[in-house]
């Protein structure tokens, strides 16, 4: 935007407090995703660091491990009647459930649809312990054994080459929740306890990533949006709104959009953001651990509010979607989405997803399956793999929104009325929507007609136009509300230029200038859309 000389005119211009306030709001909460982990994650200088491995192979490990797991997690160190703890010394989370004994013969599949789904962390079991856990279930009673101390073993939780956690299952006679135990007794009781792996060169790595992708963040969200509506607030100050003013005495009011959207089409902020997810993927299995559970509501609600950062696995597939879309011209096949609407789904959509990959059989063993597949068969019951289920999960997560834009412009309901008023503040993302509702600075005399929204309404003509034609950008625009004598006059709706896609496609300046001191979008002859 050129710079005006200063004047002797001056205009005052005054921004809506809520409609401000909102704003920041937005860039304060799409800047702190990375280091909002933190509120589940323990920061680099708090809790257990992990040693390295010195075990000889791996029955040396298991049984070492093992050990250390019984001494530590038993009826005599836990609480009665809990059934999944956070061991915040060890950083450890362990969870225990009861099994009936004197179980009718059945094959593994029937015992598994059975008795096995619900068990607490029961994706991550190795075929040796669903075989162990189904042997156990046909035994009389718990005098039928008389080392239960051999009955577990441990495993690597593995990402390709990096260790994510250790963890360990064994079964012991009784109920050892509520701690009655005879050798009569007709239940068992199996514990599953996994400890993360933290090593100090990779917390400290993260947490000054986090840092630099907040301030990125910032750099982008001043960059290309608020220096802009600094700038208009200036212009406005020193000539008003118009080339050629008026009489009266004009003052505005500047009703500042959500910048959140200029962030979420952002390649670069997507693409760190999802690298940032994938950093902590030990938290993310401990999330999806804790969700799967049923014995600690307060845990499995905190989980639930750290897997709604998957939200963007949807953002960065839009990124990717959006940038095929423009390299093949092929913007018309697909149909905006609400970010809004993208996190509300994401937040319900995926704890369900993750519940039911614990409690329903097709989808735990598809997952299962995914943690095994690509390993050589004798180290299946030594550790689990977990880049195929991250990679299925990731899409899962992804495919909501892509399979909703690729629908939209084929179904009659979502197809835009030829009356919609582009420049009403009511042709906006939800959450925009409530925010200027809460503000009702723009009820004032509704019967006013605006002006703007040309962009959008060339958008909707000429999708090749868009410079993301995945993600809806009408929250990013600004509204100016213009006074005269103290009477609202007129309504402009002011849209970023930097969503107008200009590389892909010409566009001329108009022979004439605009009335206006910002630039409008016309037709080639002229008259305006």
């Amino acid at each position: 935007m050129r710079k005006v000389a200063p004047t002797s005119s001056c205009y005052r211009v005054h921004r809506h407090g809520l409609a401000w306030f909102l704003s920041i709001a937005s860039l304060f909460n799409v800047s702190s995703m990375p280091l909002t982990a933190y509120l589940s994650e323990y920061l680099p200088w708090v809790g257990r660091l992990s040693a390295a491995e010195s075990y000889a192979n791996y029955t040396t490990f298991s049984t070492a491990m093992l050990a250390v797991n019984q001494q530590l997690y038993s009826s005599a160190t836990l609480p009665r009647g809990v059934v999944y703890l956070v061991d915040d010394l060890n950083d450890a989370q362990v969870a225990r459930a009861l099994l009936p004994l004197a179980q009718p013969p059945m094959d593994a599949n029937m015992c598994f649809r059975t008795h096995l789904l619900g068990l607490p962390g029961l994706i991550y079991y190795t075929g040796a312990h669903v075989d162990l856990l189904c042997s156990v279930l046909q035994l009389p009673n718990t005098s039928s054994i008389g080392k239960w101390a051999n009955l577990g073993s441990c495993f690597h939780a593995q990402l390709i080459t990096f260790t994510l956690g250790r963890s360990c299952l064994w079964v012991v006679p009784g109920d050892a929740i509520h701690n009655t135990t005879n050798d009569s007794s007709d239940h068992v009781t199996v514990y599953f306890a996994y400890w993360e792996s933290r090593y100090e060169s990779w917390v400290w790595f993260k947490f000054v990533y986090r840092i630099c992708a907040t301030l990125f963040v910032w750099n982008r969200l001043w960059r290309l949006y608020y220096r802009h509506v600094f700038e208009l607030e200036a212009r406005l100050q020193i000539s008003g709104h118009r080339q050629t003013m008026p009489e009266g005495a004009w003052s505005y009011q500047l009703v500042v959009g959500d910048p959140t959207t200029i962030i979420l089409m952002d390649p670069w902020v997507a693409s760190l953001y999802f690298l940032d997810i994938w950093l902590s993927v030990t938290n993310l299995a401990i999330a999806i651990m804790q969700v799967t559970q049923n014995g600690n509501a307060k845990l499995m609600l905190l989980s639930m509010s750290y897997l709604a950062r998957t939200v963007w696995f949807a953002y960065w597939g839009l990124c990717l979607v959006s940038f095929g879309l423009k390299r093949w011209q092929k913007e018309h096949i697909f149909g905006e989405v609400d970010p809004t609407l993208v996190a509300i789904a994401v937040t319900i959509y995926g704890p369900v997803l993750t519940w039911m990959n614990g409690h329903v059989e097709i989808f735990t063993r598809i997952y299962r399956w995914t943690f095994y597949c690509l390993l050589p068969a004798e180290r299946r019951s030594q550790e689990i793999e977990s880049a195929l289920g991250c990679v299925i999960y990731a899409g899962l997560i992804t495919c909501i929104p892509l399979l909703y834009g690729l629908i939209a412009p084929h179904v009659p309901q979502f197809q835009r009325h030829s009356t919609v008023e582009y420049s009403s503040f009511h042709f906006n993302n939800v959450k925009t929507r409530v925010a200027f509702g809460l503000a009702r600075a723009l009820y004032h005399e509704p019967r006013l007609q605006s002006r703007g929204g040309n962009l959008h309404r060339a958008f909707a003509a000429i999708p090749r136009l868009k410079q993301c034609p995945t993600i809806s950008l009408r929250s990013t625009d600004c509204f100016v509300l213009c006074y005269c004598d103290g009477h609202l006059h007129e309504k402009l709706r002011l849209s970023l230029l930097d969503s107008l896609d200009r590389t892909h496609t010409e566009i001329p300046r108009a022979a004439t200038s605009s009335e206006f001191v910002v630039n409008v979008l016309a037709k080639p002859d002229g008259t305006l859309l």
